[in-house]
């Protein structure tokens, strides 16, 4: 079916800048999920201004955070993640003073000890996971201070549960908060970050691309799969980008 002009009931619909290419406004989406997690935090009193962060997750919703974590007023910004390349690597240029290797910290007990070296004190301020894995939670609790924010934002799947300890959240006297996606109306702000610091991070780094063919989706599937990308970009036609 062809049409000239297809009205959708119930559906907001938002016009990219007009020299904002259509690669770049495709972060909008998972870009607003991270802005809406941190608005979420702020709402809760869990996030202000300065506050060290600590971002789980290294692959493109970890390194959104990032981004989102300093535009949003963040003072220091750690990520724990995997691999180092191509992820950890950008997770630096997009502004984590520091990143700790999962694959060469093994343990949550060397994890949890070497971010606490980093951000010094008694703990971050803020947590979030990104990273989509049940034993996130657990782990990142511990890097917190007390009285620190726990943010999950990452399970939007169902990965299974994991045996934890609720008596740690009482005892450390944390907020823990769930972020499930955006709204219509949070739109906007990813569409808005993105256009204001197009020159700032290195937002088109994020994607590798492939064609809109068998091929193509099969290699950007296994390569996503596979941490060989940070964000697998299937591109219809070449005109999009």
């Amino acid at each position: 079916m062809y049409v000239d002009l297809d009205m959708l009931p119930g559906t907001k619909i938002y016009k990219l800048p007009d020299d904002m290419s259509l690669r770049l406004g495709s972060l909008s989406e998972p870009l607003t999920s991270c802005i809406r997690a941190f608005n979420r935090a702020i709402r809760a009193g869990g996030f202000t201004w300065g506050n060290t962060v600590v971002i789980q997750g290294s692959g493109p919703i970890g390194i959104l955070a990032i981004a989102a974590a300093h535009e949003m007023g963040a003072g220091r910004v750690i990520c724990v993640g995997a691999p180092e390349r191509p992820r950890l690597a950008l997770a630096r240029r997009f502004g984590a003073e520091a990143t700790v290797d999962i694959e060469e910290v093994k343990t949550p007990a060397e994890r949890i000890a070497r971010v606490r070296e980093i951000v010094g004190g008694f703990g971050a301020d803020l947590v979030m996971d990104c990273s989509g894995h049940p034993s996130a939670g657990p782990e990142g609790i511990e890097f917190l201070r007390d009285g620190g924010t726990y943010v999950e934002m990452g399970q939007f799947t169902d990965a299974g549960a994991i045996e934890t300890s609720w008596h740690r959240i009482c005892a450390k006297d944390l907020t823990v908060l769930g972020s499930w996606a955006f709204t219509a109306n949070d739109l906007p702000l990813g569409v808005d970050m993105l256009y204001r610091t197009a020159q700032k991070y290195p937002w088109l780094e994020m994607q590798t691309l492939y064609p809109f063919d068998e091929n193509g989706i099969q290699r950007a599937v296994a390569d996503a799969m596979a941490m060989k990308t940070v964000k697998s970009t299937i591109v219809p036609w070449p005109e999009l980008v």
